[in-house]
């Protein structure tokens, strides 16, 4: 039996569950380990800042960085720092493609209260 062509829509839409699976857990994970900046709730600065995040196949963070800052220094480290800490990340799926793996993760932080 002959692997589906790249171009079906039934494989593109598995590839494409397979990802979102795996982004969710690594969404999961990492909102264990986020923490707003202490002083900027007060400051009222927030931001959407995003990461640009390479993975080994076996989950292991091989780098890290800023693609879009936020525009405050201390939200993009402490999302940098929130990576750091969820690492190592989940095995990628055998389905997945891509060695090593390139996420990119948009994350909003707010100045709730």
């Amino acid at each position: 039996m002959q692997a589906p062509p790249s171009n079906s829509a039934d494989w593109l839409l598995g590839k494409s569950r397979a990802r979102n699976a795996y982004l969710d857990q690594v969404a999961r994970l990492t909102s264990k380990y986020r923490r707003y900046p202490r002083g900027l709730v007060d400051a009222n600065q927030q931001g959407r800042v995003v990461t640009r995040v390479t993975l080994a196949r076996d989950g292991r963070l091989i780098d890290v960085s800023i693609d879009t800052s936020s525009g405050w220094p201390a939200i993009d480290a402490a999302e940098l720092e929130t990576i750091r800490r969820s690492a190592p990340f989940p095995p990628v799926p055998a389905d997945m493609p891509g060695d090593p793996l390139i996420l990119i993760l948009p994350i909003n932080f707010l100045a709730l209260r």
